[in-house]
């Protein structure tokens, strides 16, 4: 009922669906098929997905959960057909805390155990005291970050200065200025990367839904975090191997 109301009034992402059906559907996508070094976004954020469906559906005899169906576009699925998919547990001491203690319990006890369970759904709740010493912008910004980074091997250190200098350099701009940037040209692989950034941040929204909003919605906005041409010309000056001090503007 609360996932209903939730979902009525826009303030949850996805959860209603799969709690109601089972069910979930992501059927477009901006990626590069000849770039075979990232996988597929459906694929990068599988396991996050996993974890987060284990935390929604109870398990029954025996620990089995309840399969979801996926229909989440990739290059080489055809979409006629939902793909079946094994809810796994996330790895937290003592397991993960039942639905109506994450989404109705009040204290901080329950508020610690609502974003420890956030991060293990990341593989990241051995990180919670870094994390919750940042803003909560830059925190789910980095918790994106460092999941992307143990899932796509091929990306670079180039590529991870590119995104922190985004998130160092978009506080401070206007948008106006953010409108105004001039790009040269645009390259492919960096438009492929910021698209599997933002679509990283629908898993964040799913996420922080199921675990009893650990973070504000708000905080969790592309707008927040992210900005396309900002991200394009920190890709390029990173690969140009620019100095730190010129990627982070002298801040």
């Amino acid at each position: 009922q609360l996932a209903k109301e939730q979902h009525i009034q826009s303030e949850n992402y996805t959860i209603f669906n799969i709690l109601s059906k089972g069910e979930i559907e992501c059927s477009n996508s901006l990626e590069d098929e000849c770039d075979t070094e990232i996988p597929g976004q459906a694929l990068i954020y599988r396991p996050a997905r996993q974890h987060i469906y284990s935390v929604l559906l109870e398990s029954g005899k025996g620990g089995a959960y309840p399969l979801v169906k996926e229909w989440f576009v990739y290059f080489g699925n055809p979409l006629q057909q939902p793909e079946l998919i094994q809810p796994v547990q996330p790895s937290m001491p003592g397991g993960t805390p039942n639905l109506k203690t994450l989404w109705f319990a009040k204290g901080p006890d329950v508020e610690k155990q609502r974003y420890s369970t956030f991060l293990a759904c990341f593989h990241l709740q051995d990180r919670m005291e870094e994390l919750q010493a940042l803003e909560a912008p830059v925190a789910a910004f980095c918790c994106l970050l460092a999941y992307l980074m143990m899932q796509v091997s091929s990306l670079s250190l180039e590529d991870l200065n590119a995104f922190v200098a985004l998130i160092l350099c978009l506080k401070g701009k206007s948008a106006a200025q953010l409108a105004g940037l001039q790009l040269a040209q645009v390259d492919s692989r960096g438009v492929h990367l910021g698209a599997v950034f933002v679509r990283g941040l629908t898993t964040l929204l799913m996420a922080n839904s199921a675990c009893g909003f650990p973070f504000r919605m708000d905080d969790l906005m592309p707008w927040e975090v992210f900005d396309g041409k900002l991200f394009q010309e920190k890709y390029q000056q990173s690969h140009r191997r620019c100095s730190l001090e010129e990627l982070l503007e002298g801040n």
